[in-house]
């Protein structure tokens, strides 16, 4: 694991002891049954060369009628120290710089800065903007859902409406109800929700767990180069056991930062492990299907490969292409004849 540099420093911050804890029938430990308030949130902001997006993500949270207790930035670019010092004073902020750099690396860094008194951990993408009365909407829906409730999602609000779409249900691309996982492994949106609403997985960078959640779901991650379905693959087996919600009322924007249009071997390679992901996720939950997954990544590729000669886009051409190379890949996978983890590698 990477460690804090030698220069790290913090501001802020809340003394250091345990918190009472009760346990469930299932041997899993509760919080202590106090109400929730701003301060038992520690956020986790793993950022990368973007300081202008973490300025304005700070500014919000400063801005806040309610401030968390903690702001652990770990910065894994160019140095944000001077962007995040200019805080100081107004919310109890930490830096540490993380060497190589990757958002799940960063983010255990983060994670192993957590106190026992930290009852809540939050996760933020360097890129979002949170709207007043973000947090104080967050801990006022963790006080009314059940106490055994692992994770809360912030509703990304910039997000179209989800509108269920027939022709992609047919391929099993989509459903009717925000917040589910399909047999196929593909999951509905939860974004831009009108209600809080109980969803079978939550996002990795908008989303506040309980802590005792954290230390008891190690968050294993895949040697691949780009970490798609991760938030997926740790938050979906946790729903299995505990409520997960996404709260209406904590809206937040997720500004993206859009970098110049990629080649288009980029697009083919994410195709290929896209899908690829897909297939390893619906193996690792027996309840889902694979036949589902195969008729859902066959579709996906013949719809983009129809849309590519009709548009003629050398992008969703290769993205297709990338498809129909991870259908042969999995289905020599089933017979044995290759490996879904050394592929997803590659």
């Amino acid at each position: 694991m990477s460690t804090p540099s030698p220069g790290f420093w913090k501001t802020g911050g809340r003394p250091r002891g345990a918190a009472a804890s009760g346990s469930n029938p299932d041997g899993t430990t509760n919080p202590d049954p106090r109400p929730y308030s701003g301060r038992d949130i520690a956020f986790i902001i793993p950022t990368k060369d973007r300081p202008a997006k973490l300025a304005a993500l700070l500014e919000s949270i400063a801005g806040q009628d309610v401030l968390p207790g903690r702001v652990i930035v770990v910065d894994g670019g160019e140095s944000v120290a001077e962007v995040v010092r200019r805080f100081e004073g107004r919310i109890p902020v930490e830096y540490y710089e993380c060497r190589p750099p990757g958002q799940i690396r960063q983010r255990n860094l983060g994670r192993a800065q957590v106190r026992d008194t930290d009852r809540l951990v939050g996760s933020l993408d360097d890129d979002l903007v949170l709207e007043p009365g973000a947090l104080s909407a967050m801990a006022a829906c963790w006080n009314r859902v059940e106490p055994e409730t692992a994770g809360i999602g912030f509703n990304i609000v910039n997000a179209p409406p989800h509108r269920y779409s027939r022709l992609f249900g047919l391929i099993l691309m989509d459903g009717p109800i925000q917040g589910r996982v399909l047999a196929s492994g593909a999951n509905v949106t939860l974004q831009n929700v009108p209600r809080d609403i109980r969803t079978q997985f939550l996002g990795g960078g908008y989303t506040i767990w309980r802590k005792n959640v954290l230390d008891e779901n190690p968050q294993a991650t895949l040697d691949t180069r780009w970490a798609h379905g991760e938030d997926l693959r740790f938050s979906y087996p946790i729903g299995k056991k505990h409520p997960l919600w996404v709260a209406a009322g904590a809206r937040v924007r997720h500004e993206h930062v859009y970098d110049q249009a990629p080649p288009a071997e980029v697009f083919r390679y994410r195709g290929r492990i896209l899908s690829l992901a897909c297939f390893y996720f619906v193996q690792s939950n027996p309840e889902l299907s694979r036949l589902a997954c195969l008729w859902m990544v066959a579709g996906s590729a013949l719809a983009r490969l129809a849309l590519a000669l009709g548009t003629w886009n050398p992008g969703k051409f290769q993205f297709a292409r990338g498809q129909v190379e991870a259908l042969g890949i999995y289905l020599r996978c089933l017979t044995g004849r290759s490996c879904l983890e050394k592929a997803l590698s590659e």
